[in-house]
This record gives C-alpha cells, sequence and structure tokens, in this order.
C-alpha cells in the first residue's frame, strides 16, 4: 500500500505485507486479464460493498485509471520489476494528466488461487491489513484495478484510489 498527497515536501510510502501465496516464478509474458466487467471489476464491487457497510460512498471506476494500474501489474508479472511499488510517482504522474487530485494511493497483491476465488482472497487479504484497509476505506472517489495473470498461474493485482481535487499550497 502507498499513497502519496503531492502537496506534502515529500512521497510518502506506507509499506504494509502483501499476499504472498506463492513466490515468483520465471516465465514467459502473462496474459492479461481483460474480461470487461469480469475480475477487475469484481474487486472495485468488493471494496464498494464494505466502503457500503461502512456507510462510505461507492468509488467510481476509471478505465483509464484501470489501465495504468493493469500496466503495474502487468510489469510484476512479468518479473520486469519486483512485486510492490516501484514507480509509484510515475503511475502518480501518468494519474494525475487524467485527473487533476489531491491524494492517490495503490494496493497490490499476488496470489495463485483457482479464478473462482483469487479476487476474493485479494481483497479480503486487503482488508485484514490495516495500511490496505485505510486506502480501501480512504476518503477517495475515484479507483481503477488492473489485474494480470502471469504463465505460471499467479495473479497480479493493483488497485489505484484518486481523490479528485486540485491540490491547495499549505494543506496538508
Amino acid at each position: 500500500m502507498t499513497r502519496v498527497n503531492p502537496a506534502a515536501p515529500a512521497l510518502r510510502l506506507l509499506c504494509a505485507a502483501f499476499l504472498l501465496a506463492c513466490g515468483p516464478h520465471a516465465g514467459t509474458a502473462p496474459e492479461p486479464v481483460l474480461d470487461g466487467s469480469g475480475m477487475e471489476r469484481a474487486v472495485a464491487r468488493l471494496v464498494d460493498a464494505h466502503r457500503a457497510a461502512r456507510r462510505l460512498p461507492a468509488l467510481a471506476y476509471d478505465t483509464a485509471i484501470a489501465a495504468i494500474a493493469r500496466a503495474h501489474s502487468r510489469d510484476m508479472a512479468r518479473r520486469t520489476i519486483p512485486m510492490g511499488h516501484d514507480g509509484f510517482r510515475h503511475r502518480a504522474d501518468l494519474v494525475a494528466r487524467i485527473i487533476p487530485f489531491k491524494a492517490f494511493a495503490e494496493n497490490v497483491a499476488l496470489n495463485d488461487y483457482p479464478a473462482a476465488r483469487t479476487v476474493r482472497v485479494a481483497v479480503t487479504g486487503w482488508l485484514a491489513s490495516p495500511h490496505h484497509l485505510e486506502n480501501i476505506e480512504g476518503k477517495y472517489d475515484v479507483t481503477g484495478v488492473g489485474i494480470v495473470r502471469a504463465p505460471d498461474g499467479t495473479y497480479f493485482y493493483t488497485q489505484l484510489f484518486v481523490a479528485r481535487g486540485r491540490v491547495t499550497e499549505g494543506r496538508p
């Protein structure tokens, strides 16, 4: 889980435990999970269900933000970057080109559960982690999810959270 407030003087990284159901494996290029209202949207629905139970507003789903999240998941699945938040500032810059924001965060995960269970396992793991939960319950209003499955069957998840608005200097 990582987040940034662009008004802050330095990038604030908060690292939490990742969902590591299996270790990294060598392999060929991953196949992206691109089934429209499928797995990626299922993550967003589960997150929104949790937010609703806490009387928090639903997050708008943005496909351009999802494409940025998916690219990060693809890089992790290809093992061109390690599992985690490498390139977080770059993703924040890409999101800023789409939506001016006052806060931005991400959750990442991986697991090798079967397709029928992988989404629930990933979201359940985030909900059990205080720092990931902080993003899920945060004052964000837009999200995008990217899931890529590596050839070895491992699913890589990235969920981005965006709080729309312009940064006001001097405000945290």
